[in-house]
């Protein structure tokens, strides 16, 4: 169980860097313009520039956009970074903030949008892609999101026709044991 914590831990911190990396890079194909500067873009110096443009997201999700990798061939593969990614979103659905701020929301829908395009097995990016224009997300707060997680978990689970999740249980099922989480984490500057 330590390998599989640890090996989530590292895909999440792996994860978050190539993100930073792709999201200096990202182009708006919806509305073909690019987000690279951070005044606001074509000259414009618009409020935000470009991390508004990235986090406020809402937008975007009406239009088809590419996946970036490969059908993934190894279904045993396939199958434990599935129930990988779930524990990882599950746990970060526990550990969200019980009254988000509006930015906290924002930076979720990106997690979960930018998420749906880098997703290693191609796939599954795409059904993720679809599910999510058909049920966009619910971050509003804990609960909402992690039963938004919980419901998306199981329309997967049905389309592989495994178990449903009862759902009701899903913050018990995904405790980290990561100690209180009153107090949002706030780094010394």
């Amino acid at each position: 169980m330590l390998k599989v914590k640890t090996f989530v831990l590292y895909l999440a911190l792996g994860c978050l860097g190539f993100l930073t990396f792709t999201a200096i890079q990202y182009r708006d194909e919806f509305r073909d313009r690019s987000l690279r500067s951070y005044d606001g873009g074509e000259g414009g110096g618009g409020a935000g520039g470009m991390l508004h443009n990235l986090l406020n997201v809402g937008e975007l999700w009406q239009g088809d956009t590419h996946v970036v990798m490969g059908k993934m061939v190894n279904e045993t593969l396939r199958a434990q970074l599935g129930q990988r990614t779930w524990y990882l979103m599950h746990v970060m659905a526990s550990r969200y903030p019980e009254d988000p701020t509006k930015n906290e929301q924002e930076a979720m829908r990106s997690f979960l949008f930018l998420m749906s395009r880098l997703y290693p097995c191609g796939e599954c990016a795409h059904h993720f892609q679809q599910h999510l224009k058909k049920h966009p997300p619910v971050v509003t707060n804990r609960h909402a999101f992690e039963q938004y997680l919980c419901s998306m978990h199981n329309v997967v689970n049905r389309s592989l026709k495994k178990p449903q999740f009862d759902c009701s249980t899903v913050h018990e099922a995904y405790d980290c044991g990561c100690g209180p989480d009153t107090v949002r984490y706030k780094p010394r500057t």
